[in-house]
């Protein structure tokens, strides 16, 4: 798989602490799921979600086109995944890689060719007007199971995604805009859910059955020697088994991973629900109050409850009264300012004059004192 390069220390030590001490790298149990996290964007249809460091976007976008004749009552839905740099640097940009095709596939056949989306819903006129869906998917940050988590982020994104209502007269039909009608959901059947788990060569003698383990991290792509995918719905009911080559296993070992998908499926599906559900209130709530420019919660409020027994003109009198008594405290305290001022402004005009005054004093002292000893010399000289 592509990605950052591994060295081969880490990948022996990873297949080291699990074959000896039945330990992941990362902590986690063998059939421990990495946290799902979910966050839905303003648009209808934008999505991200993360498995731990794994982190995708998907996007979802909508368009009436004309269709082919070979299928002119049913939609279109095309799946486009990008990995790219930012994501890993092993990912060339540009260009979709090997990895992002065969992940683009799977995910092609998960939900197109198991007919969980009706495409027959997104009929609008048969064979004039129909509706193209495109779900574009890219890689945010790689660190293990990126197949799970794009199928997981367009699942999603189709979910979440709201098409504009269109009503039909005669032989026309009128688009609605999202403020004029409530734009519609897509209609699905089911939800499938891919759950993969990665296959290690059993490393005693003695034991025959290979180790597996669920929601393998990068080190561990690394180190396995097959992978397994097995999609199940809400119902319990198997949508899928993807094996692309590596070791082989029996069908017992399969049996006992179906369970483990079965049980983890609706845990995830669990996880989906709630979080849909709050953007849905949330939405709601938002377009209840569309009105409201500003929270209320910043806005000043008047408590009239105190208020409710006293007339109006006796409370707009009480109102004067409480003006007039704010604004006379207001200006005895510039007063008392102003006087404060005044007295100090006159200490200092008292203090300059006094300190001018012994100025001039010493001034003149000094003059006399010249001219004392001026005469003193002239004595000295008519002496002389």
């Amino acid at each position: 798989m592509a990605g950052l390069p591994v060295a081969r220390c880490e990948v022996e030590f990873t297949l080291q602490v699990l074959r000896q001490e039945h330990v992941r790298i990362d902590g986690r149990a063998l059939n421990a799921y990495r946290r799902l996290g979910l966050r839905f964007g303003e648009t209808h249809g934008e999505v991200e979600v993360s498995l731990g460091p794994t982190r995708v976007l998907a996007v979802c976008s909508g368009e009436i086109i004309t269709p082919s004749p070979e299928r002119p009552n049913e939609g279109r839905i095309n799946f486009h995944v990008e990995f790219g740099p930012i994501a890993s640097p092993g990912f060339e940009p540009g260009r979709p890689s090997a990895h992002a095709t065969a992940v683009g596939n799977f995910i092609e056949r998960l939900l197109r060719g198991s007919r969980a989306i009706d495409t027959e819903a997104l009929c609008i006129i048969g064979g004039q007007q129909v509706w193209s869906i495109r779900v574009d998917v890219r890689a945010l940050n790689d660190d293990g199971n990126l197949a799970d988590a794009c199928a997981v982020a367009a699942l999603c994104s189709l979910m979440h995604f709201r098409k504009a209502d269109v009503e039909i007269s005669g032989g026309t039909a009128k688009v609605y805009s999202l403020e004029d009608r409530v734009p519609v959901p897509l209609s699905i059947h089911f939800l499938p859910v891919p759950v993969t788990f990665a296959l290690f060569a059993p490393g005693d003698k003695g034991d025959t059955q290979p180790t597996v383990i669920i929601d393998p991290s990068r080190l561990e792509e690394a180190a396995m020697g097959g992978i397994l995918c097995i999609a199940v719905n809400q119902h319990g009911e198997l949508c899928g088994l993807h094996k692309p080559g590596g070791m082989p296993i029996d069908f017992e070992m399969i049996e006992q991973c179906t369970e483990v998908a079965t049980a983890k499926t609706k845990e995830i599906l669990a996880r989906i629900q709630s979080e849909l559900e709050a953007d849905l209130a949330k939405r709601k709530q938002a377009r209840r109050n569309v009105h409201e420019l500003y929270d209320p919660a910043q806005l000043l409020t008047v408590d009239l409850a105190a208020h409710a027994g006293v007339p109006l003109a006796t409370s707009t009198s009480a109102t004067a009264q409480l003006g007039s008594t704010n604004i006379g405290a207001q200006l005895a305290a510039i007063k008392a300012e102003a006087a404060e001022l005044e007295y100090q402004l006159a200490i200092a005009t008292a203090q300059e004059a006094a300190t001018a005054a012994e100025a001039a004093a010493i001034a003149e002292n000094g003059s006399v004192g010249a001219q004392a000893k001026g005469r003193k010399k002239k004595k000295r000289k008519v002496t002389s």
